[in-house]
């Protein structure tokens, strides 16, 4: 079997249907075995974001998102994507072409280290060299990928190898890695929830991975205890529940604030400690022990000291602790968010079986705090790198990967960025709104000139764009809002139409 023929058995075999990328001479053996495959290859107008939209995918659906480019640009275009996918822990696989075996390293055409460029923003890479090895190299990749701690993992292939024989064909997925927590800190973990008096849980994107919102729902009941969400953790504990605090991070209300200087027992559960996190922890709650529950034992400890951790698949470790934890009596809290109004209030009336994706700014920001949600994978945003562009592609990743309709929220400058995307969109006739804030600036960069540099505002003006003219040049409905009643309308309107559509926004926010 030939090296391409491999790479596409072992696609199928780890049950990919989709994968997302941009053709180029040093892969197209590979998209030549694609054909009469099964695998749906989605083009997109630019690899950045065919990585941007297999990231979405993975987040919208649980499963391993794939990409493939060709050498050099190809590659290297590649980078945003995958640092985004690191930095928020999304599985990923990142497959790309290089030059022959025999120019690797004579600074061929459009040869890259693209192993060494991307290695500390991978959790693992290879350079195929022969063959023989690339079978198992496949299968290690999504082993990889898929299992703790998730991350990207990129496979460099050099052209020749797709084109060459080997007998070494079993493509067969490995068996899936545990990670069993130990039995004396699930112990341990027990014994300080008990003791405590007035708990505090923190659910990240952990949560979500492990597919154990249910039983962080059962959890926080037990003890009646407030939960706090991460922007990665959104959806993980439902916004309207009254043990809902809200996000972490950003905007807590007072109450929420209240309960952080009360607690004694912080449960940490999926979530980096970033330093946004730790400005709630140590301004209102740092008194409190800290409780942290996390798969990858590099983060326990890392920003913040723990008093008990608890190393382990988050879906078990609940498990084994619920049967133990004792109840404890309502405190008085009275949480749950409250629905949101104008701009937010509308895209939050327009949630039910819809998926939410932003990009990244002010609005963003706004988005994440205002937008209630109540189920997970339903909130897609950019978190540890804040990748401007990543939006619309991940609106088209989980749009392909679940078939719902998905509302991207875009500032004007990041949809400068990757409004050609809009065409990929259209080319496959993806039920993507988006909706672009037009202020004709880089709204954060202006706050921030105003608020540190005397209000010196320097590169923020944005030029302007007849979005109605580039809707009509990409075959995509347009509609116009001011209000939030013609946003409404808008809404309404782009629901009834099986594609995409395109709304701008000129209200405030």
């Amino acid at each position: 079997m030939k090296g391409s023929q491999i790479v596409v058995e072992c696609l199928k075999s780890h049950g990919v249907s989709h994968i997302f990328g941009y053709p180029g001479g040093s892969v197209l053996p590979v998209y030549d075995s694609l054909i009469g495959s099964g695998i749906t290859h989605i083009l997109t107008a630019h690899e950045q974001f065919a990585c941007h939209a297999a990231d979405g995918y993975a987040r919208a659906t649980g499963k391993v998102g794939v990409v493939i480019a060709t050498s050099g640009p190809g590659a290297t275009n590649l980078v945003t994507g995958i640092a985004n996918a690191y930095m928020d822990s999304i599985p990923l696989v990142a497959i790309t072409g290089n030059v022959k075996l025999s120019l690797l390293g004579h600074d061929a055409f459009q040869e890259i280290d693209i192993a060494g460029v991307t290695m500390p923003v991978t959790k693992h890479n290879f350079i195929v060299k022969s063959a023989d090895e690339l079978a198992d190299v496949m299968k290690r990749a999504f082993l990889i990928a898929d299992s703790g701690r998730k991350g990207p993992v990129l496979v460099d292939i050099p052209t020749d190898i797709f084109t060459t024989d080997t007998q070494n064909c079993d493509v067969a997925p490995l068996p899936a890695r545990e990670y069993r927590p130990a039995s004396e800190e699930v112990e341990n973990a027990v014994a300080a929830v008990n003791a405590c008096e007035y708990p505090f849980i923190c659910a990240g994107g952990g949560v979500i991975a492990s597919e154990s919102s249910g039983e962080l729902y059962e959890f926080a009941h037990r003890i009646n205890s407030p939960v706090a969400v991460t922007a990665m953790g959104k959806g993980a504990f439902p916004a309207p529940d009254t043990l809902y605090a809200g996000v972490v991070g950003m905007n807590l209300g007072e109450q929420a604030k209240r309960a952080l200087k009360k607690c004694d027992l912080f449960i940490a559960m999926g979530i980096r400690f970033s330093e946004r996190l730790m400005k709630n922890v140590v301004a209102f709650a740092n008194g409190a022990k800290i409780l942290h529950i996390d798969i990858d034992a590099a983060e326990t400890g890392k920003n913040a000291e723990y008093h008990t951790r608890v190393v382990g698949d988050m879906k078990e470790t609940l498990g084994l602790m619920l049967p133990r934890i004792n109840a404890k009596p309502y405190k008085g809290f009275s949480g749950g968010k409250p629905p949101a109004e104008g701009f937010f209030g509308v895209i939050e009336r327009h949630r039910r079986g819809v998926i939410v994706t932003t990009e990244v700014g002010l609005h963003q920001i706004e988005a994440v705090n205002r937008i209630g949600t109540e189920q997970p994978r339903t909130f897609i945003t950019s978190g540890g790198l804040g990748a401007m562009g990543f939006g619309l592609p991940a609106a088209i990743g989980a749009a392909i990967g679940t078939g719902k309709r998905v509302i991207n929220v875009a500032g004007d400058g990041s949809f400068g960025m990757n409004m050609q995307e809009l065409t990929t969109a259209v080319r496959y006739g993806l039920p993507v709104v988006q909706i672009v804030v037009c202020n004709g600036t880089l709204g954060m960069i202006e706050k921030w000139q105003n608020e540190q540099y005397g209000g010196r505002l320097y590169q923020t003006k944005l030029p302007h764009i007849d979005h109605s003219a580039l809707a009509r040049a990409m075959g995509v409905p347009f509609a116009r809002a001011h209000t939030p009643a013609e946003l409404e309308a808008a809404l309404v309107a782009a629901c009834s139409v099986n594609g995409p559509y395109l709304i701008t926004w000129e209200g405030d926010i």
